[in-house]
């Protein structure tokens, strides 16, 4: 039996006093009950933030690259792909691999977990995210639209399974050596054209060959289907967890 558990957290966030330009309404697209029995909740919220939202922000005091600074903890929303530092009013998100700052966004405490989430260095409205748990969460664009990624992380899902060639169970169990957790957690990075710009190793099972076996299904499965064209990221980070356990 074999099993991949596929998170992914695309980026998107919202206002302070570090905001430039005017305020604007944006009309947001309102989701169904079909696409979730919480629409109430992210439909009030996206309200909410669409209402009043800057369109641009300044970005130009914040560091370019993370040091040494106090990590936010995480609170069920964040991308293991980023570190999240507190900045004034702000939270600035860096990649783990180059350590560039890549997103400033701005929390709203007295709503549903959100972001609103700002391109850097530009500054320029990225996209809004809307947390209902660790596993369901809700993006809209800069022009107030919901973006569905999950029928394009299925594809990916659905590719990488058939990729995966996994050892036999005895092999396993010999590599194991009564090792108990043998979860491998990678980080992909796909961008708009499906091609993989990287693949790393985030949980280690401390087994080089298991670990190797992983990376393979992805390298075998890429590249994937261009982004659809109401994506608005250049590309997106997905969290795959191979689980030789089971």
């Amino acid at each position: 039996m074999r099993k991949i558990l596929l998170l992914v957290s695309i980026m998107f966030m919202m206002a302070s006093p570090c905001f430039a330009g005017a305020y604007v309404k944006i009309e947001p697209e309102f989701l169904t009950e079909t696409q979730t029995k919480n629409y109430e909740t992210v439909n009030q919220t996206i309200a909410v933030i669409f209402s009043k939202i800057k369109p641009e922000v300044k970005t130009a005091k914040y560091p370019k690259y993370y040091h040494d600074f106090t990590l936010i903890e995480d609170d069920g929303t964040q991308n293991k792909a980023y570190r999240y530092v507190k900045n004034g009013g702000a939270e600035l998100i860096y990649t783990t691999d180059s350590n560039e700052l890549k997103y400033v966004s701005f929390r709203r405490p007295e709503l549903q977990k959100c972001r609103i989430i700002y391109d850097y260095p530009s500054g320029k409205l990225h996209a809004v995210q809307v947390f209902i748990s660790e596993t369901e969460s809700y993006a809209f664009g800069a022009d107030g639209k919901y973006v569905d990624y999950t029928p394009y992380v299925n594809e990916v899902k659905e590719k990488v399974i058939k990729n995966w060639k996994v050892p036999p169970r005895k092999k396993i169990d010999i590599l194991a050596k009564g090792q108990k957790d043998l979860l491998v957690q990678m980080a992909v990075t796909v961008d708009k054209s499906g091609q993989v710009k990287k693949c790393r190793i985030l949980k280690s099972s401390k087994i080089k060959e298991l670990d190797d076996n992983a990376g393979a299904a992805i390298k075998a499965a890429a590249p994937f289907k261009p982004f659809p064209a109401n994506f608005f990221n250049e590309e997106i980070v997905i969290i795959l967890n191979f689980n030789f356990s089971l």
